[in-house]
């Protein structure tokens, strides 16, 4: 397993919803790559308001700034994704709206194709802390976390 890659849809699937993880889509057919946030709602003091609610919002960085650059995209709500409409800072026909949703579709079906490939940047998928221990930088979760979330590595 390649380090902070996700090899299957139902890890990609539980770390995006995890609560506060960032994800990278990257197209081997074309070397296309789009990054993503994808959060649970937050408190005023920055902290998640309850890692179990129905709802994920979703930003795509859109600028050079690695940590703030990102554009609020849509919503998540019973696994299935909604761009933003209105309020969303991306059109939904734009390349990076477009990518997540059909990425997000496959793995809701249980699939990831050959041709995609999910990147984390090496924090814990709920709670952001930076990974250090090997099996939790291959899950995406730290040992806290992983049960919380519920997920079972391979």
């Amino acid at each position: 397993m390649t380090r902070n890659r996700l090899t299957s849809a139902a890890q990609t699937k539980a770390f995006a919803l995890a609560g506060n993880s960032t994800l990278t889509l990257v197209s081997t057919s074309t070397g296309t790559r789009f990054t993503f946030k994808v959060q649970a709602p937050m408190n005023a003091d920055k902290t998640a308001r309850d890692l179990d609610a129905d709802i994920r919002f979703v930003k795509v960085l859109t600028g050079a700034d690695n940590e703030n650059s990102y554009s609020y995209l849509g919503f998540i709500r019973r696994d299935v994704f909604s761009h933003g409409g209105a309020k969303a800072k991306v059109g939904f026909a734009a390349p990076s709206a477009r990518a997540f949703a059909w990425a997000w579709q496959q793995f809701v079906q249980d699939r990831l194709p050959e041709a995609l490939e999910v990147w984390h940047e090496g924090s814990c998928g709920r709670c952001g802390r930076k990974l250090t221990v090997p099996t939790s930088i291959a899950s995406g979760f730290g040992p806290e976390c992983i049960d919380k979330v519920g997920f079972i590595c391979d």
